[in-house]
């Protein structure tokens, strides 16, 4: 099979399978991966996700780390490593050794000294600590640089990303730290410690990351700042446990300790079908860029998803808008779907949607006049020159599209734009409806990052109801890879296609996929769902090759609109939807990992001693062929029969189950 068609399941694009080392420090185990430390547990309880190093340029592009003299010593609860690491791109180029030991009271330290190479431009350059999502809420003390505590407490709901005076503020009273001491249970806290620069903490869960970060060099410093050739940097994070009056603990015993990360567990995974009922939201796609429309295959194979909707941007200041229209008017004829219809307008807003109110599609009878508002989902009206749409322009989209058009606000880009310009209860009442785009490689490209979102893009949804009034949401759209660079600030739709991900022909994007639908459903808020293309690179299918994706979807649509609560003793590991249809069930469950997993499926009166006849058909690695190439003999191929409600799934694999 060619590898342009189905990439090698790996955790990034080089199509290198990802490299682990599990290490323990005392009572403390982790995980070792390409020079970062990830999932710092004690027990049961994550205390750091994520320790790493970050070369981020001017446009806030990521270095990649290029390892070379990697050296090991680890023990039963003690580690030392080292490695020297080069990071290039565009101007940047520098140089560090980093150093990783863990001890066996408990102390974990990562240490780096380099050495820029060149001049160049940087954003950040040093380490970044990522604190585990589930640490909202817990108590926290601020250690500051000039000595000074201040206790406080991460916070429950999504903290706004506020710009004060055209700069970024931290999420305080997290600033200006030396130290970030965080409860992790009763009478055991944790501590980072931080020298070689100040950090600060930002929530990323506006941007859909599972985590908080703690970086360094403030914002409120002006970037991008100016390396000098030879210019020597260095930096040093120390983890500590430590009581509720900075003493040592008791270390905790061994026997204790949790499976990490991905390394299979002898008990496996338990994945619970639970009672709570949840609607499905209706689920659309995105109009792919271009002047084709399907072919006739390509629309047959669409129509099985039974999509709800086609969006579709229009920059109403370009004249071709109306040509665009028109295509996107031509494929969701063809698909049976409505349009979501993305307006963006400029200084012009008022003769632009005028002109809107008075176009008509041809040559699609019926189509946009006395019975447009049956055949628009929504408008999305944006405004090119600010982040959140402004009451102005929803007054006059309103009054030119009519009291019955469904008109929605928000933005085109992320949660964290809505969540620190939240709309009074002067635009919520003229709105139907808010919205908000997410993506899950804002920060990070790789597997095991980009796994850990679907838990994040719940926590918008939490947040957004707190605010929202109860108008409906729609995420729209759901993209695997951002749909421009980090760098443009651009508010406008996009007119060209941006590089497509590889891996959105790969199993890990259905994984992927799977889990984040069941954490926005599960949050209960999202009325509409607007993900990917319908075809090409960052679609479902390209000519006449299916991606795993599609049969996720597809699936979803054959099997009814109602979800059933479920819940995965670890999510990293093993995620899944449960669907009900009368007295059937349909359960879909993804291995996230990159390593074989064994779950156990509880609920609806099955037990691990039951003896029943489920069905089971896997989409993995073997049958890739048959997915890809002939998906309608995949789709009618009947599952196996297995007896007891435990399977194991091979690495990214999917399994449908029926019974």
């Amino acid at each position: 099979m060619k590898q342009t068609i189905l990439p090698p399941l790996s955790s990034g694009l080089d199509g290198q399978p990802t490299k682990r080392v599990w290490l323990a420090a005392g009572p403390l185990s982790l995980v070792y991966e390409n020079g970062d430390l990830r999932y710092i547990k004690f027990g049961e309880h994550e205390v750091v996700r994520r320790i790493y190093f970050a070369a981020r340029d001017q446009a806030w592009g990521t270095a990649p780390n290029t390892l070379s003299d990697v050296r090991m010593n680890v023990r039963p609860d003690a580690f030392d490593i080292s490695y020297t690491c080069d990071n290039r791109l565009n101007d940047i180029h520098f140089t560090w050794r980093g150093t990783l030991s863990g001890t066996a009271d408990g102390t974990i330290t990562c240490a780096f000294e380099g050495e820029a190479r060149a001049a160049f431009q940087r954003n950040r350059l040093g380490y970044c600590v990522l604190h585990p999502i589930g640490v909202a809420g817990t108590a926290a003390r601020i250690e500051k640089v000039d000595g000074s505590q201040v206790k406080s407490a991460f916070p429950k709901d999504i903290a706004p990303q506020l710009v004060v005076d055209g700069i970024l503020q931290p999420m305080l009273p997290f600033d200006e730290m030396r130290a970030l001491v965080h409860e992790v249970q009763s009478d055991v806290w944790c501590r980072v410690a931080f020298e070689g620069e100040i950090f600060e903490t930002e929530d990323q869960r506006n941007w859909t990351d599972a985590s908080f970060k703690t970086y360094g060099t403030p914002l409120r410093l002006p970037f991008p700042v100016e390396v000098h050739a030879g210019e020597k940097i260095s930096q040093k994070v120390t983890v500590t446990l430590q009581d509720a009056h900075g003493k040592r603990p008791v270390p905790m015993d061994k026997t204790d300790q949790d499976d990490t990360a991905d390394k299979p567990s002898p008990e496996g995974t338990t994945f619970s079908i639970l009672t709570e009922r949840f609607p499905l939201p209706a689920i659309g796609m995105c109009v792919p860029l271009g002047k084709k429309l399907p072919t006739k295959k390509e629309a047959t194979r669409l129509k099985q998803l039974k999509l709800s909707h086609l969006r579709v941007d229009l920059p109403m200041w370009d004249a071709s808008w109306t040509a665009t229209l028109e295509m996107a008017a031509k494929e969701a004829h063809m698909l049976g779907a409505k349009l979501e219809i993305g307006l963006f307008v400029n200084e012009g807003a008022e003769k632009q949607l005028t002109t809107l109110s008075r176009t008509r599609v041809r040559p699609l009878p019926g189509f946009w006049t006395e019975r447009v508002n049956e055949e628009v989902a929504r408008y999305l009206v944006f405004d090119r020159s600010a982040p959140v749409t402004p009451e102005a322009v929803v007054t006059l989209a309103r009054a030119r599209l009519g009291a019955a058009a469904r008109i929605y606000a928000g933005t085109n880009k992320f949660f964290t734009e809505l969540n620190c310009n939240r709309p009074d209860a002067t635009l919520l009442g003229l709105v139907d409806g808010l919205c908000y785009s997410f993506n899950p490689q804002v920060h990070a490209v790789d597997n095991s990052s980009i796994r850990e979102s679907p838990e994040a893009q719940a926590e918008t949804i939490h947040t957004y109801k707190t605010f929202s009034n109860g108008k409906p949401l729609a995420i729209t759209p759901i993209t695997f890879k951002p749909r421009w660079s980090l760098g443009d600030n651009s508010l406008e739709p996009a007119t060209k296609n941006t590089e497509a991900d590889p891996r959105q022909k790969s199993q890990f994007v259905a994984c992927w996929t799977l889990a984040s639908l069941k954490h926005i459903v599960q949050a209960g808020g999202a009325n509409s769902i607007t993900l990917f293309e319908t075809r090409g690179p960052r679609g479902v299918l390209e000519r006449a090759i299916v991606f795993p994706v599609y049969h996720l979807l597809a699936d979803i649509a054959e099997f009814g609109d109602e979800v059933v609560a479920t819940m995965s003793s670890d999510p990293l590991k093993v995620e899944g939807l449960a669907l009900q249809k009368g007295k059937k069930t349909l359960v879909l469950i993804a291995n996230m990992t990159d390593t074989p997993q064994t779950v156990t499926l509880i609920g609806l009166g099955i037990s691990p001693k039951a003896k029943l006849k489920l069905t089971v058909k896997l989409l993995d690695a073997s049958s890739m062929r048959l997915v890809t190439k002939k998906p309608e003999t995949w789709r009618t191929k009947a599952g196996m029969e297995i007896s007891k409600p435990v399977l194991t799934l091979p690495a990214y694999a999917l399994a449908r189950i029926d019974w």
